[in-house]
């Protein structure tokens, strides 16, 4: 599927110094803001490396630990300068999907880290990261919008369903998205010319966000695009018509058909709260699209009384699925009339930017391997993640960049050390001189495992990842023996 109808062109920017990103913390001493500028620069060059192997000696890693544990700033400070950053870049596009997803965070295996969380029991230990990731339409990252921790006490896991359904939903976790969308809804008055989208998952079904939405009427406010979790009653409905919301879809007349290629997938998925292997082999997919404009009945909360919201509504159900496959169906809430099959399209090439925000996740996890950091206290493991969220969202960025600009040099990414030493490694002839970054980041791709056939395609994170860790080594080396020249 493709982006339809976003309008301007989409070309990728010039990158900023990494540096930048980071420049002007205010963490209530300036030797602090230099100090993060190099720690972070040092965890850059090796992603997958311990924090100690990163910072390549004693006093270097001593200094990295006395800022990951100082108490003195909170976390957020930390990656200030990359959200504004980020904010930057979404304004030089003309439309920015702002996607929300939460990640488990497993530190079990760190029995002395004091200051963990439960999380679906009481042996499993850690939190929770929800992300809001912009991206562009074309899929550049742009950046993150904004990075919170869930930390659950030991006496909410216990508690009943009915103990927290008496709690007000600003107390919840659920609030979350919420909070997100309004954080989106600040991008959006920031740049009222522009169109922001807040896409969120099934999590994110919940009414105060449509409820936010209505109350910003008249001023810029974040468009949204969410996967309906919850079938809600409808108001408005004749006696003929289905009065909850999935039926009601299913009954709406059909608007047209798309169709489109799904890749093999391997992974697991959520059935009832467990987690069960899925995977699904590529093929072509039809689907039949229907959309109708809603509005759902308000739930009941204690003490507030939520008005009525009407939006529109788009169910894409699989025709034809191969036997023993599920049909794919995504049922779509939003807050962009939808009358069109042109629509609907745009609708769903927005949703599935989602995957985006999944890949980024996994960088962080695997690619920076955050779940294996050895600190004592769950304040330094969350001043650390904050500086790999940034981490993460560069591996992403030179990922991207590397497909999308051929002409860039890559020393406007790359120190001199790192291209030479990597292009001395790989036998790369020194009469070419400098190489594009296209041509780097294929030979970074190269030493961290992509063997760069032209049926594999440019390399994806997960070998960049591998070979930007190869490439800082080989940079040390080379300064050792030529002294950076």
């Amino acid at each position: 599927m493709h982006p339809v109808g976003f309008g301007a062109s989409d070309s990728a920017p010039m990158p900023e110094d990494f540096s930048e990103e980071f420049a002007d913390a205010d963490l209530r001493d300036v030797r602090r803001g230099k100090r993060l500028s190099k720690v972070a620069a040092a965890l850059a060059k090796a992603p997958a490396a311990s924090i100690s192997a990163a910072c390549g000696g004693w006093a270097e890693t001593m200094a990295a630990y006395r800022l990951l544990n100082c108490g003195d700033f909170e976390p957020a400070a930390l990656v200030e300068p990359h959200q504004e950053a980020t904010a930057t870049r979404c304004a030089a596009h003309a439309c920015v999907a702002v996607i929300q997803d939460t990640t488990e965070l497993d530190f079990s295996r760190m029995k002395e880290t004091t200051g963990l969380g439960p999380l679906n029991d009481m042996l499993r230990r850690g939190f929770f990261l929800h992300s809001l990731y912009a991206v562009s339409p074309a899929g550049l990252p742009l950046g993150l919008l904004d990075a919170s921790i869930v930390l659950r006490d030991d006496a909410s896991l216990g508690s009943s369903n009915r103990t927290r359904k008496r709690r007000p939903v600003e107390e919840k976790e659920s609030w979350r998205w919420v909070g997100g969308y309004l954080r989106t809804c600040e991008l959006a008055r920031r740049l009222p010319e522009r169109e922001v989208f807040s896409i969120s998952d099934r999590e994110g079904d919940i009414f105060e966000v449509y409820q936010e939405w209505m109350l910003a009427e008249g001023g810029p406010r974040a468009e949204w695009i969410i996967r309906a979790n919850q079938d809600r009653a409808l108001a408005g409905m004749t006696d003929d018509e289905p009065s909850k919301l999935f039926a009601a879809l299913e009954a709406a007349p059909k608007t047209g058909e798309i169709d489109y290629e799904v890749r093999a997938t391997k992974g697991t998925r959520k059935v009832k709260g467990n987690t069960v292997a899925a995977s699904r082999a590529a093929r072509r997919v039809r689907q039949e699209i229907r959309v109708m404009k809603i509005t759902p009945r308000p739930p009941h909360r204690k003490g507030t009384k939520l008005k009525e919201v009407s939006f529109h509504a788009v169910l894409a159900l699989e025709v034809d699925a191969p036997a023993g496959e599920e049909p794919i169906r995504w049922l779509l809430l939003t807050s962009k009339e939808v009358t069109t099959l042109e629509d609907a399209r745009r609708i769903l090439d927005l949703y599935m930017m989602r995957w985006g925000i999944e890949v980024f996740h996994k960088v962080l996890k695997t690619g920076c391997r955050v779940e294996s950091m050895q600190l004592k206290t769950a304040p330094a493991l969350v001043n650390a993640l904050m500086i790999y969220t940034v981490i993460a969202w560069r591996i992403l960025y030179l990922t991207h960049l590397g497909r999308e600009c051929p002409d860039l040099p890559c020393g406007a990414v790359f120190e001199e050390a790192e291209w030479k030493a990597a292009c001395a490694v790989v036998k790369r002839k020194k009469e070419l001189g400098e190489p594009s970054l296209t041509e780097f980041i294929g030979i970074v791709g190269k030493l961290g495992g992509h063997l760069g056939r032209k049926s594999d395609g440019p390399p994806g994170p997960q070998s960049i990842w591998q070979g930007l860790t190869r490439v800082r080594d080989f940079a040390c080396a080379w300064h050792a023996f030529y002294g950076g020249s």
